[in-house]
């Protein structure tokens, strides 16, 4: 067991070096980065190495964020749909985001509603992820591939948890189900080994018929010949009776073609006359016992300037071999036409959404202008008119100092996925004067519903930061404990607690949540978490330097 992530290079594999994928990961627990010691619970142990499996490398982006990489088909280095692996050592309500990086399809019914399934030990029938928490989109971090995202909350430590792309249904679960029937006897079921795979596995042709029929397939070998129709309008029969043609006239004769009439036109009015004939012979043979030796004359249309030409004499093989091609295209031709139909009816269908999704977003946009413009006059009405966030105004005119575009690099936030949004007053608990935001973390009660009243990201963000860590230790921290690069001697100060910067960033979801549902909004909004604390610490000790500055003129006084 190692820490980071688990590769070995493919020899072929056109996904590049950083990409190449060995095989699949085998008990594989991935531990924090700098951890040293015995695993815990929490962490992860991922593995793939089981009938339809499929992982082949696991990377940690944070905390509660992974990477995974599928390994391609075989033979087939460009195509990565199928994943199948299990999870386990995990810690009760534990939140995880996965990740599928390498996929190699561009459409997906994941963009339709369609959600990976998810089973355990406890549970052991599958169920699908709820769609809200399933996304597919192109990730420019990941070479512009698409991605899958899907998060999960973990509910019992016991349990181990496996996740597929869809109903796995295994090669060994099949060959039982083909025993199975085999072993009935039917008549109508046959099974023949065609050949073995690439991995040395069998491979089954069934023929699913009568009895009756079987035999005639296999005693059919279309040895008697049958003539074409002759593009002539003379007749073949000789005194009555069908002229017959030896072993000698079984090639096709090279006829010379009339001018000004091309070999396709000849052709193709040979076949439609040997179609209807065909056809013709077929009905009268219900009432009359032909002879399989009987030959089909029939004259062409348009031949009145070829009756110099002579019969033409094919294998009776080959002739229904033709036919069969000719029925196949006419076949796929239809398959083609109602293909082309649906086609048209999805593009009308979509086209009708569109508009009725301009619609709905303009509509959205007037009821939010709507219900800021209520909540200012109701908040005039009140006594205390809206407030005007100027922080929040100064981070959107502004740029940010160099020091600070440093420290917004680093957050992570690789994902598109952020949890279901949970009425707020719901979702933290009251208890004695005090509310509950999570991971032991317990704030005033009159100071939270303060907080929600306050206008602007930036605002509630700073305020919150204050209630959870408080000034003093503020102005000693860092976001990020790295030092800025402005100063050459500055000293790095020490980070502020990754769990306590998460429930922040959740009580900011849950409040941005209420107000819109878009996502690049959300993300946008989300992004600013980092931004805002490091802007409230630089005030704080700004505040700080100023105070100690008037008590020096003071002591001078």
């Amino acid at each position: 067991m190692a820490e980071g992530s688990q590769t070995a290079p493919e020899a072929g594999n056109d996904m590049g070096n950083d990409d190449a994928i060995g095989g699949n990961v085998s008990k594989y627990i991935v531990l924090p980065t700098g951890y040293c010691g015995q695993p815990k619970k929490g962490h992860l142990l991922f593995d793939a190495c089981f009938e339809s499996g499929n992982l082949g490398r696991v990377d940690q982006v944070s905390e509660f964020e992974y990477d995974l990489f599928i390994r391609p088909d075989t033979c087939n280095p460009r195509f990565r749909v199928w994943f199948n692996f299990t999870v386990e050592n995990v810690k009760e309500s534990q939140r995880v985001i996965f990740n599928i990086v390498n996929f190699s399809k561009t459409k997906s019914l994941y963009r339709d509603g369609m959600a990976p399934m998810v089973k355990s030990t406890s549970r052991p029938k599958w169920q699908r992820l709820p769609p809200k928490n399933v996304y597919y989109y192109r990730c420019p971090d990941h070479r512009k591939n698409y991605v899958m995202s899907f998060a999960f909350c973990f509910d019992r430590e016991e349990d181990i948890y496996q996740f597929a792309y869809c109903y796995p249904y295994t090669y060994t679960r099949f060959q039982h189900y083909l025993d199975s029937l085999q072993k009935r006897n039917m008549d109508y079921f046959f099974r023949e080994q065609l050949g073995q795979s690439v991995q040395q596995r069998q491979l089954d042709l069934l023929t699913i018929t009568s009895p009756e029929d079987k035999s005639d397939l296999e005693n059919s070998v279309m040895q008697k010949k049958i003539k074409i129709p002759k593009l002539s309008l003379n007749h073949v029969e000789e005194d009555g009776e069908v002229k017959d043609y030896g072993e000698e006239d079984l090639q096709l004769r090279h006829i010379k073609r009339p001018e000004g009439r091309k070999p396709s036109e000849v052709a193709h009015k040979s076949i439609e006359a040997v179609v209807a004939r065909l056809e013709k012979q077929n009905g009268l043979s219900l009432g009359h016992s032909t002879c399989p030796e009987e030959v089909f004359v029939e004259a062409s249309p348009g031949t009145e300037d070829m009756d110099s030409l002579e019969d033409a004499v094919v294998p009776r093989a080959l002739y229904e071999e033709l036919l069969r091609n000719y029925q196949q295209q006419q076949e796929e031709m239809r398959h083609l036409q109602q293909e082309l139909e649906r086609t048209r009816r999805q593009l009308v269908q979509q086209a009708k959404k569109l508009k009725e999704y301009g619609a709905l977003v303009s509509e959205m946009k007037e009821l939010r202008d709507l219900n800021r413009r209520l909540q200012d006059v109701l908040l005039l009405r009140l006594g205390s008119g809206p407030a005007i966030d100027l922080e929040k105004v100064k981070s959107e005119c502004l740029e940010p100092e160099p020091e600070l575009r440093s420290t917004f690099s680093e957050e992570a936030n690789t994902s598109s996925y952020y949890p279901a949004p949970a009425p707020v007053m719901d979702k933290y608990i009251l208890d004695n004067g005090k509310v509950h935001l999570g991971s032991g973390i317990w704030v005033d009660e009159e100071k939270w519903h303060q907080l929600q009243v306050t206008q602007g990201d930036s605002k509630y963000t700073k305020n919150l930061a204050v209630m959870i860590w408080g000034t003093d230790v503020l102005k000693n921290r860092s976001v990020t404990g790295v030092a800025t690069k402005k100063k050459k001697d500055a000293v790095p100060k020490p980070p502020l607690s990754p769990h306590k910067l998460s429930i922040v960033r959740e009580c900011l979801y849950d409040r941005i949540a209420q107000e819109t549902v878009d996502e690049t909004e959300i993300a946008q909004r989300l992004s600013k978490v980092n931004k805002y604390i490091c802007e409230k610490i630089m005030d704080i000790n700004k505040s700080c330097k100023n105070e100690e500055r008037r008590e020096a003129k003071y002591n001078l006084q």
